[in-house]
């Protein structure tokens, strides 16, 4: 919950007192912290995000990483409090759930369940791990979108983990894309078949200016834009406002497409992992799109890929995994490849920690699960509920937990 003794709004306060971070507060409530860049934020139903500082390589993400599990146990393990590392909350019903009290929620949560079945369950009870890359110019912009949207839905597969809800097998092994499959199509998926034949800037403004606006912020005012497109405020204005660069980059937040673009490319189609596994979707990232070798060889390995092919794998994979196939072959064996081109561009761009392990080290531990093993995440909490665990919930948390 957000409240009370063990709510997470007392978590951000503990760690603000002890960690010296900076509270960020809404009507005298604490929602977020700050620190040399980094930033920690509540989501709806009050999953906790750590949104790192920028970093050059992945040693010094897990390094952030692991220090931010470390100060956030320094408290929940006194208070009985468990961090899971799912794609979706495993044990509460949606109406059990606590909603945060943050303005934008309080706006987005109405017009969401009127535009997406399962909108709420995605606020509340869905987690993801998000990899933000960078851009040099529009060619390598148009480069890493297009390499990463024909990787998301097998991305999606590699990384499914959330294969239980209410205590229970809910049929998927990625419930958390299943969920985003029924949240307003007009601002989640793949953006589009317009945006897949041609990903530039000018195509991702286009896609950007006819989603609906949420609303804009003046004089520390959430203000509710309805029944308009981005453009028609562009264009018209609302209630005497007028459309600034602010509104703009605030817009963009509200875009959940699977990658979307700010002044970064942020990808986001992988569930929450276990920390063994947590800096394991970041590398399968870079060693692709930081890699020109490894980017002609995605480009070789998903030649031929139509947007129709690629948007029907999207809604199969949730439920099918690496069963799914593409094009007659199956999703697994091109995971396998996929794999392993990444560990060839993360040895070649020689970033080493002070052991002398190269980014690839990250790599590994899915790797041995989808090669060697030939099973995802969700896979091997499905086998282990079945036998060993004997369906208890708690087993799943001792396992999933940090």
């Amino acid at each position: 919950p957000y409240s009370g003794r063990r709510g997470v709004a007392n978590v951000l306060s503990h760690l603000s007192r002890k960690f010296r971070w900076e509270s960020v507060k809404e009507n005298d409530k604490l929602i977020a912290l700050s620190r040399k860049g980094s930033w920690i934020t509540l989501e709806p139903g009050g999953q906790i995000e750590l949104s790192t500082s920028v970093l050059n390589n992945i040693h010094q993400i897990k390094k952030e990483w692991d220090d931010f599990v470390g100060e956030i146990k320094s408290f929940s393990e006194s208070s009985n409090i468990k961090w899971l590392g799912l794609g979706v909350q495993p044990v509460s019903r949606l109406e059990d759930i606590e909603w945060v009290q943050k303005h934008r929620y309080k706006i987005m949560a109405p017009y969401l369940a009127k535009h997406g079945e399962l909108s709420h369950h995605m606020m509340k009870k869905t987690a993801s791990i998000q990899t933000s890359v960078d851009y040099s110019d529009e060619d390598d912009f148009t480069r890493k979108m297009r390499t990463a949207l024909s990787l998301a839905p097998i991305i999606t597969a590699i990384f499914a983990n959330s294969p239980i809800s209410e205590g229970k097998i809910n049929g998927f092994l990625s419930e958390r894309a299943h969920i985003w499959n029924y949240t307003d199509s007009a601002r989640s998926g793949l953006i589009g078949e317009r945006f897949f034949s041609n990903p530039s800037f000018s195509s991702y403004v286009d896609y950007a200016l006819q989603v609906p606006i949420f609303f804009i912020i003046r004089d520390e005012q959430w203000i509710e834009v309805k029944k308009k497109t981005f453009s028609e405020y562009f264009e018209k204005g609302y209630q005497g406002h007028r459309a600034n660069w602010d509104d703009w980059e605030l817009h963009l937040s509200t875009i959940f497409t699977e990658v979307r673009v700010k002044s970064y490319i942020e990808l986001r189609c992988a569930d929450c992992q276990r920390a063994q596994l947590t800096p394991a979707v970041v590398a399968a990232w870079k060693g692709i799109l930081y890699n020109q070798e490894a980017i002609t060889a995605v480009s070789s390995l998903m030649k031929g890929l139509s947007w129709v092919e690629l948007h029907n794998l999207y809604f199969t994979v949730p439920r099918e995994g690496l069963k799914a196939k593409l094009k007659g072959v199956r999703l697994l064996d091109i995971a396998k490849e996929l794999l392993k081109i990444s560990y060839s561009g993360l040895k070649e761009q020689r970033q080493f920690n002070q052991d002398g392990e190269d980014e690839s080290v990250h790599l590994e531990p899915i790797m041995e699960l989808i090669i060697e093993d030939e099973m995802c995440p969700a896979e091997i909490i499905i086998k282990n509920w079945n036998s060993s665990w004997h369906r208890s919930i708690n087993k799943l948390i001792e396992y999933s937990s940090y």
